[in-house]
This record gives C-alpha cells, structure tokens and sequence, in this order.
C-alpha cells in the first residue's frame, strides 16, 4: 500500500514534468522572432483570399521576399515554407479561381517554391507551376535547391513525354535556362546530367567558359566508359567541340583520336598555330601510329618515330639508366637461403630461356646487353645454349634489344638470316619484325 501510494504522488508530478518540457520545447522552436514571421505570413494569406484586388500583390511580393530570403542556402526546410505548408492545397485552389494576370503568375511562382516541398508525389508540381508562372524571373533567384528539384522534375517528365510521343520542346528549353546557373554555381556535373537527360548534350557548348571546360571535359570523358551508344560518342564529340571552342588543340586531338574520325584527327592537327604545340601533337599522333603527311620535314619525323630511338636513349642518359642489366639483377637469387634448380643448374635449357627473355625486356631499346654482346667474340655462344625454339627466342631477343634502331640493329640482325639452322634463321626474320615494332 505504501508503495502504491508513492506511485500515486510521484506519477502527476513526472506528467507535469513532461508537459512543461513539451512546452519549453515548442517555445524553443517558435521563438518570438518565428511567431511573428508565422503571423506575418498567415496575415499575407488572408490577404490573398480577400476580394479586395489592390491586397494581393503586395502579399504576393511579401511572401516572394520571405521565401527567396530563406531558399538562398537550405539545409533543411526554411521556416516560411513549414508555416506555409498548412495553407499550400487552399493556397492551389485559390490559384486555380484567379483569371489570368500578372499577380497569378507571381502566384504560381510560389506555389512552384511551396510544392518543392508540399507537391503530390508523381504530379511535378514544382514544374507545372513554373511553367504557368513568371517566365521572365531569374531562375536562380529561388535558390540552388530549388534549381535542383526543378531539374530532377524535368527529367522525370521528359521521359514521360517521351512515351506518351509528346513534345518536350519546353522542357529542353527550360533545361537550357538552367544550365548557366549550374555552371555558374560549380555544379558542373548536374548540368552536364540534366542535357544528358533531355538529349541535348551538344548545346552545352555555348554555355563553358575558361573558368568551367577543364571540370566540364574532365567530367564528361570521366563518364563516355559507363555510357551506351551512341550517348558515349556524343559526349567525346561535345567535349572535343570544347576544348576547340577554348584552343585547347592537343586535348581536343586525343578525343578525336578516341572518335575515329580522320577528319577530325586532321582538323584539330592542321588548324593548331602554335609549331611546338604542333610538335607534341605530331608525337601523340605518332603514339597511336597514325599517319598525315604534311610539308614540314620536322613534323613528318616526329610523326613517323624516325627518330624514335634516339630519343629514348637521349632520355636513358639523361636518367642514368644506361648501363645494361643481367638476368641476375632482376632475380637477386644470392638473397635466397636455399639451393634452388636454378642455381645448381644454371645451364639449363629451360633457365636459359627464361634468362634469354628477362635479358630481353630489361635491355629492350637500350642497343646493348651483357649477355647477348658477346656473339661476336664467341661464335653466338648464347644461341647455341639454347635447343630448337629456344635457339628462336634467343635470336628473336636481338630484335628487342634493338628496338627502333633500325641501321644499327639490322646489321647486328643480317648475319643470322644466312643460318644454316631454320631456328636461327626463322629467330632473326622475328627479330626484324619486333626492331620496326611502333617505328
């Protein structure tokens, strides 16, 4: 019984506990400041649903600067739209009674605001409302996330005019609106997502600047591997149109390569005025083994690899890596604790080969190795420690070693091709085939 009644005193006072922080939290969340906006707004919409005309459009430009206020950076929902939620189906009815005027389609361009928030799902109010509103308004000026909702709409309805075959010219040109503020607000990924949706990629080009191509191009070659055709050929040929409309003459040459076309591979080579820039523009073109003739004799060199050797030696001097290699470099098989096949048996025909390919690669373009440059003192010693198709890849190796020393490496080459041995023979016509390998 004593117990009881403890539970009796105790349980009201822990209710009234409870209710007085309710309050205390309701009071927190409507400050005085938030009760007089509420007012302040419940007051502009009585107005509005006063027959008196001369009330609204003030009310109108009151609850426009409200909320424009507010929208400018949303995290969450902005106090004048959560006041204004309750009034939102009675604010769409009100609407719906006016005639056509000015004062309506200010209305409308709220209501686009309000239904970001309150909207049927489905209905793209926000879009429907903005069509019928105040076309001349900056569109940014309601705020970038209601930009975005915007956007995300279009998209949804694009698609269903699509199947429905009907025209979404208003759409796309509604998207065109949208696409500078994107780009004027970093969001370049968005703008390049909402032309992709309204199949209107190549008008992206009037709006880049030099401040926005490089996040725009970058963005858009990012995504032609997750793309399908013919998505994927229209995003490299906007991108390449970009980087022309901004001289970017190289990076617009590396995308028309990945295009294919001829045309404009030699466009973009041709029309570059700068000579060095055309230089490292005729290595890349070199790179990927495509041809142009041109006049100049320097250019044709640098597209046809003639010098391609030396170069690469140039840049191993100036590196310090041209002292040649040994098989042994690469294995360090003197770390090993233990005997292995290899080194109890190093002769052998099988680690022969391996030592004859690992010479190869580690050597290749460097005209000169350890273990192959002693053939003229000793016969080809290294061949003839090889059997049949081995004999063939120690012969091939040559070829490799060389590699787009052209003068030099056939003369060290020529004298196999006289073998006696087919396997010799058959090694030094591959090893003239892998010399001129992307020369």
């Amino acid at each position: 019984m004593v117990n009881e009644k403890k539970e009796e005193t105790v349980t009201p006072k822990v209710e009234d506990k409870k209710n007085k922080n309710d309050k205390k939290e309701q009071e927190e969340e409507l400050s005085e400041e938030d009760q007089q906006l509420k007012a302040e707004l419940e007051l502009m919409v009585e107005r509005l649903q006063d027959e008196n005309k001369d009330l609204h459009r003030p009310a109108l430009e009151h609850l426009r600067t409200a909320i424009r206020t507010s929208t400018s950076s949303m995290t969450s929902v902005p106090k004048p739209l959560k006041f204004l939620g309750k009034f939102y189906p009675s604010l769409k009815q009100l609407h719906a009674s006016w005639s056509e005027s000015a004062d309506k389609k200010l209305f409308a361009d709220i209501l686009s605001v309000l239904s970001m928030s309150y909207g049927e799902e489905g209905q793209q109010e926000t879009l429907k409302y903005r069509f019928v509103g105040s076309t001349d308004e900056d569109i940014g000026s309601w705020g970038h996330e209601y930009v975005r909702h915007l956007s995300s709409e279009i998209m949804q309805e694009y698609q269903a005019r699509l199947e429905s075959d009907q025209s979404t010219k208003e759409l796309i040109d509604l998207a065109l609106e949208i696409v500078p503020f994107f780009l004027k607000h970093n969001a370049e990924a968005d703008a390049v997502d909402l032309l992709l949706e309204v199949e209107s990629i190549d008008q992206l080009v009037q709006f880049v600047d030099k401040n926005t191509y490089e996040r725009v191009c970058l963005y858009m070659v990012s995504c032609v591997n997750l793309l399908a055709p013919p998505d994927d050929l229209e995003f490299l040929k906007t991108a390449r149109a970009i980087y022309r409309q901004q001289e970017k003459y190289a990076q617009a040459l590396n995308l028309a390569i990945r295009i294919g076309s001829m045309d404009l591979i030699k466009e973009d080579f041709e029309q570059c005025p700068d000579p060095l820039m055309k230089k490292q523009m005729a290595f890349q073109l070199a790179r990927q083994q495509i041809h142009i003739e041109t006049e100049d004799s320097d250019l044709n060199a640098c597209i046809n690899n003639t010098n391609l050797s030396k170069y690469f030696l140039a840049l191993a001097r100036e590196l310090d890596v041209m002292e040649p290699k040994i098989p042994e470099d690469i294995y360090k098989s003197h770390l090993e604790n233990h005997r292995t096949a290899f080194s109890s048996n190093i002769d052998s025909a099988r680690n022969n080969l391996s030592s004859t390919f690992v010479n190869a690669f580690v050597n290749a373009a460097f005209c000169k190795d350890k273990l192959m440059e002693a053939e003229d003192e000793n016969d080809s010693a290294w061949i003839y420690k090889n059997k049949e198709h081995a004999m063939t890849s120690a012969t091939a190796s040559l070829g490799l070693i060389s590699l787009w020393d052209v003068e030099a490496g056939l003369s060290t080459i020529d004298r196999y091709t006289y073998s006696t041995d087919d396997n010799i023979k058959a090694g030094a016509l591959l090893a003239i085939g892998i010399l001129n390998t992307g020369w």
